[in-house]
């Protein structure tokens, strides 16, 4: 019974790593992306809505550094489920709000980017991400 136990946990391990692989590709995705942003920053800035302030360069600013921090969170484990809401409603914000025009045939990259995030709300970080490592540091110490 116990090796039997053994061997699935054991066969676990790979969708851990199959989750991080998600993560780490997920997150290098989300910084090429901002890197693109900031190198064609006029091109962007004229077509960007101006949704929380008058001024789009403040919308833009503020969804940047947003984008910045979750892609972190995502990469190193931390928070990965919150982070991974939180874009997935962003990209929804995109289709339904600010792209409705394209219709689905426009939207495929935020369709798919959806796909994979609400895919790390359900996992997690799964056993290498951060979050697993403190909480394990945590159950350890006795008081």
């Amino acid at each position: 019974m116990m090796k039997q136990l053994l061997e699935i946990l054991h066969e676990y391990r790979f969708i851990d790593r199959a989750i991080l692989f998600l993560r780490l590709f997920v997150g290098v995705l989300i910084a090429l992306h901002i890197i693109d942003k900031l190198q064609t920053y006029n091109f962007v800035l004229t077509g960007y809505p101006a949704l929380l302030f008058d001024s789009s360069w403040a919308t833009f600013v503020i969804f940047t550094l947003l984008e910045a921090l979750f892609a972190a969170m995502i990469i190193l484990g931390y928070g990965t489920r919150f982070a991974a809401f939180i874009m997935a409603l962003g990209m929804f914000v995109e289709i339904f709000i600010i792209y409705p025009s394209l219709g689905w045939l426009g939207v495929e990259r935020q369709i798919l980017y959806i796909g994979i995030y609400i895919t790390l709300v359900l996992s997690g970080s799964g056993r290498y991400g951060l979050e697993s490592h403190l909480d394990r540091k945590r159950k350890s110490v006795k008081f």
